[in-house]
C-alpha cells in the first residue's frame, strides 16, 4: 500500500501493485487515439551546468485514460556528455504482470536530424527485481529491461509505450499525481487525464491550474509546465518536507470515504479456526487485567509472527485472513496489525486498523484524501478507561506496561472506524529520558584517568539498544564502545566488558563501562603552556546539531523526541576553586540547563547537564531563535580542568590551582586570570602600606 510521486530518475520506472491473472509477455501497438501527442524543444533554455548524470529531460508526459484504465507513458531525453550514455543506453519499465499488460508504441533516437528506430521486442527480457526485499517485502512486478546498441553523447532518445490495468482493490476509484518539476530543469512536463467523474486536485508549492476540456462525453484535466525550477533544498531538512511542485488527484471527496472504503477490505466477520481460538483463549484464561491481555497479545503478534510482505496486486491493501497469517506464522504490517486487531477483539477490547505514512506522516494533512497516501499499517486500542492507545506489531523486543509501549512519531494517520472523517494526530507519550553518568578518578595532574559509566535508557531508547544489543556479540559491543571513546580521548583502554542489564518490566536497560584514559591531559588549545582535560556532554552532542547559516526557509530537523541528563563526577588531584553555576538556556525548540557544583573537603567537581527538545523540527519563523540559543549553548557546554605544564612535573602539589568553565571565547579565561593578577597586586600594595607604616 504504497503512494510514490514521480521524481523522473534516470531509470524509467512507475511502481505499481498487482493483482488478477499473469500477463508477462510484452507487446508493441501503435499509441492509442486517445493520446494527444506533445511537442517540445531539442534545446531547450537550460543551462547545462545545472544538469547531473548528463542526461537532460526534454518531455515526460504522463496521460491516464481512467474509464479505460491505461496510463500512457513518453519519455524524451538528451545525452549532454559522455557520462550520460551509460544511462541513457538503458530502459526499465515496471509493471505488474497479475493484472497489467506492456504495450511498447516506439523508441527512437535522433542524431543529427535523422531518426533511427531502436524498437526489437526481442531486446527486452522481463525480470523480478523485488527493490524493497532488504526489508522482506516482494511485491511480484516485473522490470522489462533493454540495453540499447549505439547510443552517443548528443543523442535524444524517445521513448513511449501504455501500461493496461489497475489494481482492482480500487474498484472504479482513482487517485494519482506527480510532480511539476524535478531536482534539476526539465523541458516541459505534461500530466493529462480522462475522467468519467468529477476529479478533485491540488498542488503544492506552487499554483499552476489545469486546462479542463472535454473528449467523448468525458471530462479531461491537463496541467502543462515549462523550462521548470528546481526546488529549494536546504540541509538536515526533515524526511516529510514535500519541497517539490507536487499535484494530487482524487476522486475521494473527503477522508470518511477512504475509510468507506478500507472498511471493506477491513472485515469483522472471519471464522477464526480452531488453532486461533485457541490462542486467544490461551492469552485470555492467563490474566484477568485487560492491560495485560493487550500486552500478552501485542508481544506475540511482534514476536512469533515474523515480518515478510507478499504484496502483489490486492496483497497491497487487503490483509491476508488471520487464520492464514497465524498458519504461516508470517505476515506484513497489515497482516500482523489484523491479526492482533481480530485476537483483541475476541477479548472483548476495542481495537481499529490505523493508516500510516512513514516517511510524510507530519505533512499528510497536505494530500488528498485518497489510499495511497499511505504505506503502513498499525494498530490503536482504546481500553476500558477510555485511553487511546497506539502499537506498531511490525516492532519487536518492545517492552513495559501496555500504556507505556513505545510508539513511533508516525505523525498524522487515519483510524479506520466507522464515523471518522478526518486524520488523527497521533503524539509521544513517552518520555524516552536517557541518563548518563561518567565518573573521572584523576589520581594525579598529567597522569591517567580511569572513567566510569553508566546508562540508563529509558522507553523507545531502551528498545533501539534492546535491539541493536541483540544483534551484535558482546565483543562486538564492547569494541564498538571503545571506539566511541577513542573518538573522545587518546589512549583509551579497556578495564572490563561492559555489564548490561535489562529492566524488561520497566523497560530500563543499564548499561555500565570501565575505562583508562592514559592521554587525557592534552596541550590546551591557544596556550600551550598549560595542559588541559575537557569535560563535555557527548550524550547530548551526539544529538546536537549547530547550524551554520541564520536564515531559514524550510523546516529543520530534530532528534525528537530526545530527553537527555548527563552527570559528570570528577575527583580531582587537589583542590580547585570551582564557582557554583546554574545556567538555563530556553528556547522555542529545546531546553538546556547546566549547574556546576564543587565539594571542596573531597575535592570533586558536579557537572550536571539536561537537554528536552520541545519538537521534532524547527519552523522557519522560529530558525534565528534556534540559531541564537544554540549559540548560547555552545559558549557553556565544555569545562576544561588546566594547569601550567612546569607544574605538572612537580612532585608536590601543595598549592591550589583554579579552573574555569572555558568557551569557545578565551575572553572567560583571560578575565580570570586579570583577576588573580589584580589580587596579587593590590596584597603586595597592601603589604607595602603596613610596612612603611611601621617603618615610620
Amino acid at each position: 500500500m504504497t503512494f510514490k510521486t514521480n521524481r523522473y530518475s534516470i531509470f524509467i520506472i512507475i511502481c505499481l501493485f498487482s493483482f488478477g491473472h499473469f500477463y508477462a509477455q510484452i507487446k508493441t501497438t501503435e499509441t492509442p487515439q486517445w493520446v494527444i501527442q506533445q511537442s517540445y524543444e531539442k534545446s531547450p533554455n537550460i543551462d547545462l551546468n545545472e544538469i547531473s548524470y548528463g542526461l537532460l529531460t526534454l518531455l515526460s508526459d504522463e496521460q491516464i485514460h481512467i474509464p479505460k484504465k491505461e496510463r500512457y507513458i513518453r519519455i524524451v531525453r538528451k545525452i549532454t556528455d559522455y557520462v550520460g550514455v551509460q544511462d541513457g543506453s538503458s530502459i526499465s519499465i515496471n509493471y505488474d504482470p497479475t493484472y497489467q499488460q506492456l504495450f511498447l508504441h516506439s523508441i527512437t533516437v535522433l542524431r543529427n536530424g535523422k531518426t533511427i528506430n531502436k524498437l526489437n521486442v526481442d531486446d527486452f527480457q522481463s525480470i523480478r527485481q523485488e527493490s524493497n526485499a532488504e526489508s522482506y517485502i516482494y511485491d511480484g512486478s516485473l522490470n522489462a529491461i533493454a540495453n540499447l546498441a549505439d547510443i552517443r553523447n548528443g543523442d535524444i532518445l524517445d521513448l513511449s509505450y501504455t501500461i493496461k490495468g489497475f489494481n482492482p482493490i480500487h474498484g472504479n476509484h482513482f487517485s494519482g499525481g506527480t510532480t511539476l518539476n524535478d531536482f534539476q530543469p526539465v523541458g516541459k512536463i505534461n500530466y493529462y487525464l480522462i475522467a468519467n467523474k468529477t476529479l478533485y486536485y491540488k498542488t503544492l508549492n506552487c499554483d499552476i491550474k489545469p486546462k479542463i476540456a472535454s473528449y467523448n462525453g468525458y471530462k479531461t484535466y491537463n496541467w502543462t509546465t515549462t523550462l521548470t525550477k528546481t526546488p529549494q533544498f536546504e540541509e538536515n531538512t526533515p524526511s516529510w518536507y514535500l519541497p517539490y511542485q507536487d499535484l494530487f488527484v482524487t476522486d475521494f471527496k473527503s477522508w470518511d470515504a477512504v475509510v468507506n472504503w478500507a472498511l471493506h477490505i477491513y472485515q469483522d466477520d472471519t471464522k477464526l479456526s480452531e488453532a486461533l481460538k485457541s490462542k486467544i483463549e490461551h492469552i485470555k484464561n492467563s490474566t484477568e487485567y485487560e492491560g495485560e491481555r493487550i500486552s500478552a497479545t501485542l508481544k506475540f503478534v511482534q514476536n512469533e509472527i515474523r515480518y515478510l510482505g507478499l504484496e502483489s496486486g490486492i496483497g497491497a491493501y487487503k490483509p491476508f485472513s488471520p487464520n492464514k497469517v497465524l498458519e504461516q506464522r508470517f505476515g506484513d504490517c497489515k497482516d500482523k496489525s489484523w491479526l492482533m486487531i481480530t485476537m483483541l477483539r475476541q477479548m472483548g477490547i476495542e481495537a481499529y486498523p490505523v493508516l500510516i505514512n512513514s516517511a510524510f506522516g507530519e505533512s499528510l494533512h497536505q494530500f488528498l484524501p485518497s489510499p495511497k497516501a499511505f504505506d503502513h499499517v498499525v494498530v490503536k486500542v482504546v481500553d476500558s478507561t477510555n485511553t487511546n492507545l497506539f502499537y506498531d506489531p511490525t516492532i519487536s523486543n518492545q517492552f513495559g506496561s501496555y500504556k507505556k509501549i513505545s510508539f513511533p512519531n508516525y505523525g498524522k494517520a487515519l483510524v479506520i472506524k466507522k464515523g471518522v472523517n478526518a486524520l488523527e494526530k497521533i503524539k509521544s507519550k513517552n518520555e524516552d529520558l536517557v541518563e548518563v553518568f561518567d565518573t573521572f578518578d584523576l589520581p594525579t595532574v598529567g597522569g591517567p584517568a580511569t572513567l566510569n559509566v553508566m546508562t540508563v535508557y529509558r522507553d523507545a531508547e531502551a528498545d533501539a539498544v534492546r535491539t541493536r544489543f541483540k544483534s551484535s556479540s558482546l565483543s562486538s559491543i564492547s569494541k564498538e564502545f571503545k571506539n566511541y571513546y577513542d573518538n573522545l580521548y587518546d589512549g583509551v583502554e579497556v578495564l572490563k566488558d561492559p555489564v548490561i542489564d535489562d529492566d524488561s518490566l520497566s523497560n530500563k536497560i543499564l548499561v555500565e563501562e570501565s575505562y583508562k584514559i592514559n592521554d587525557i591531559w592534552i596541550p590546551m588549545v591557544g596556550n600551550d603552556k598549560n595542559i588541559n582535560v575537557e569535560f563535555s556532554p557527548y550524550s547530548i552532542l551526539d544529538i546536537f546539531y549547530s547550524p551554520d547559516e541564520k536564515e531559514r526557509k524550510t523546516p529543520f530537523a530534530l532528534y525528537y523526541p530526545s530527553h537527555k541528563k548527563h552527570q559528570i563526577t570528577v575527583k580531582l588531584p587537589q583542590r580547585w576553586s570551582i564557582a557554583n553555576d546554574n545556567v538555563k538556556v530556553n528556547s522555542k525548540s529545546f531546553d538546556f540547563s547546566l549547574k556546576t557544583k564543587m565539594n571542596r573537603a573531597r575535592d570533586i567537581m558536579y557537572l550536571n547537564y539536561e537537554y528536552r527538545n520541545k519538537a521534532g523540527f524547527v519552523k522557519p519563523e522560529d530558525f534565528e531563535d534556534y540559531y541564537t540559543k544554540i549559540k548560547e549553548v555552545k559558549q557553556i557546554i565544555a569545562y576544561y580542568v588546566y594547569i601550567p605544564k612546569s607544574e605538572s612535573k612537580s612532585r608536590s602539589f601543595e598549592k591550589s590551582f583554579d579552573t574555569e568553565k572555558i568557551t569557545s571565547n578565551l575572553a572567560t579565561l583571560f578575565f580570570w586570570i586579570a583577576g588573580i593578577v589584580s589580587i596579587v597586586v593590590i596584597g603586595l600594595i597592601i603589604y607595602v602600606v603596613r610596612s612603611n607604616k611601621n617603618r615610620d
